[in-house]
């Protein structure tokens, strides 16, 4: 691969967040400080429109901020041209961050859930899996957690206590595939919220339970920083970066007497302004950083493949 063709990084999004045109800019900022002039271009790609998977097919690096909850915001064409780009990526071996397999975990709990429990994490139960009106709410165990396979910042999510309670849930949820897992109660009283950035956890805080004993930031949780996190959590937290193939992103976890349990998986990691300034930590600048070093670290391959390219032409030619 020739540097030269190194000059495009495209910052693949659906949803317009906030913390996307952050990601963005902090990304020109950090490639310009690694890079001098011979930085790249970012190009934001929103994935809804019918000539992204083209456009992204021109970069040299992708970052997809392609949310599971593109569902709900009328965004599936977003997740179908995901779909597609993700095979093409694989194909012709572009970089991409998270790496392609991560979309996957992105956009389904059951596959992250399962693929964790294989590699020997620990997670919930899965209790039930399929589409509404094919799940049994009388065979479940209770207390349990209902949610889209999904996921999406807590959306159409119940903690059913019993049978009716499901039953009527269900009755009204959209037509989409969901999951029923066991319920972990939260015996401390918080969720261990886990940044991932670069393969590092650079954040980590304590989220409160929110409405509907559900804790997310969308169902009014607060937030407060956990510096001293058990060295064992931050072990399986790693270790679910290498698993999932999450090298940017966030973990779900709830600490427990028996151990750390995975709630959730995330490839894209978002993040609000008002929690940029309450945890003093820009999580979109640290991105960008990690991103440059990746960028940085990808020209300096294609630098020694093309000098060793250039060494073997040479000792060719003097063997002869």
């Amino acid at each position: 691969m020739r540097t030269d063709r190194l000059s495009r990084i495209g910052v693949l999004y659906e949803s317009d967040e906030w913390s996307d045109h952050k990601l963005a800019a902090e990304l020109v900022t950090a490639l310009a400080d690694a890079c001098g002039d011979g930085a790249p271009t970012v190009e934001m790609i929103d994935m809804t429109r019918g000539d992204c998977v083209e456009r992204a097919l021109g970069c040299d690096m992708l970052v997809s901020r392609v949310f599971a909850s593109a569902r709900f915001r009328g965004h599936d064409a977003a997740l179908a041209h995901m779909e597609r780009l993700v095979d093409e990526v694989r194909a012709r071996d572009i970089v991409m961050i998270n790496e392609p397999r991560a979309h996957r975990y992105e956009i389904s709990k059951v596959a992250a859930t399962r693929t964790l429990a294989e590699a020997g994490l620990m997670t919930p139960a899965i209790i039930a899996f399929g589409m509404p009106e094919e799940l049994d709410a009388s065979a479940f165990a209770y207390p349990c957690v209902i949610k889209p396979d999904c996921g999406g910042r807590s959306t159409h999510t119940l903690l059913a206590h019993d049978e009716d309670e499901a039953k009527c849930f269900l009755a009204q949820a959209p037509a989409m595939p969901f999951v029923a897992q066991e319920y972990v109660e939260p015996e401390f009283g918080y969720v261990t919220r886990i940044e991932v950035v670069d393969d590092e956890l650079p954040l980590i805080a304590k989220r409160s339970i929110g409405d509907g004993g559900l804790s997310s930031y969308h169902a009014g949780s607060t937030y407060e920083l956990y510096p001293d996190c058990p060295d064992a959590v931050r072990q399986a937290a790693l270790r679910a970066t290498a698993v999932l193939g999450i090298g940017f992103g966030s973990f779900d976890v709830i600490e427990t007497r028996h151990g750390a349990y995975f709630i959730d998986a995330n490839s894209v990691s978002n993040v609000s302004e008002d929690c940029t300034k309450l945890f003093g930590f820009d999580l979109m600048r640290a991105h960008a950083r990690g991103m440059a070093r990746r960028y940085c670290q990808m020209r300096s391959d294609s630098d020694n493949e093309t000098v060793c390219s250039g060494q073997s032409v040479s000792f060719t030619g003097t063997s002869r």
